[in-house]
């Protein structure tokens, strides 16, 4: 397995990505992810992708409080929807109705940090990425562009 060291993100190794183990605070409970950077096996990492790891790093726990608040907002938006296409049988368990933040802990699970490629802006581009009982083939993503959400959807938003 092909690795290397950046000195501001660490120890990364390639498989597809650029990752490494990271751990994460969710609903008041440390998880286990991945930290993984968009790019080829060459391990040229873009500066914006070291910026984007530094800023979002340095206030984590901010970002992912913030992350919840917007999933939160945005299962709501979805959850009829999603309660309509399962039907009654399935409804309650796939897409059931919560009133807390907190809920959602028993819905989504965090997976994945990603440091995504900006090309040719500055932006700073960072996704969180869950696994989500109501969409299992597509799952959720939060997008930050330059440390504010951007987006909350389906993880094709980011990847």
């Amino acid at each position: 397995m092909t690795t290397l060291t950046d000195n501001i993100i660490g120890e990364l190794s390639f498989n597809h990505t650029w990752s490494r183990p990271y751990q994460i605070c969710f609903f008041d409970e440390l998880m286990d992810v991945r930290l993984s950077l968009a790019g080829d096996e060459t391990g040229f990492i873009q500066e914006n992708q070291r910026s984007a790891y530094a800023h979002f790093n340095a206030n984590l726990d901010f970002h992912l409080k913030t992350a919840e608040a917007a999933i939160f907002k945005y299962y709501l938006s979805v959850c009829y929807e999603y309660r309509e296409r399962f039907g009654s049988e399935f409804a309650d368990r796939m897409a059931p109705i919560i009133t807390q933040e907190k809920e959602l802990k028993i819905l989504i699970k965090p997976t994945t940090v990603l440091i995504q490629e900006s090309f040719d802006s500055d932006e700073r581009i960072v996704g969180l990425l869950y696994d989500c009982s109501w969409d299992t083939s597509l799952g959720l993503a939060v997008k930050f562009i330059n440390e504010n959400i951007d987006e909350v959807g389906p993880q094709d938003i980011i990847l």
